[in-house]
């Protein structure tokens, strides 16, 4: 009974976990934004972003941002560490 209830779980859960997709490239419009690129040539390429979160280690300290990108149907995240992109994931909504 435990195992059924535990394969239920899963099955309803896989399709939340295949709506994101990360990758170290993004387009935006004519602008390419890699992994490895500077704070300063995202906000070039795709402008201020909508929302801009703070990311912290275990401990509470300051570890990043987080820059999120509306467009339709879904939200780029771009992940940055020390001004240096460290990678960008694509939510779909």
């Amino acid at each position: 009974m435990k195992f059924w209830l535990l394969g239920l779980a899963l099955c309803f859960s896989a399709p939340s976990i295949a709506r994101i997709n990360c990758s170290e490239t993004e387009r935006f419009g004519q602008h390419l934004v890699r992994a490895g690129d500077s704070e300063r040539k995202v906000i070039q390429a795709a402008g201020q972003p909508d929302q801009q979160r703070r990311l912290e280690n275990r401990r509470g300290a300051a570890a990043g941002f987080r820059f999120d990108y509306y467009q339709r149907g879904q939200t780029i995240q771009v992940y940055i560490s020390a001004g240096i992109v460290t990678r960008i994931c694509r939510v779909r909504d």
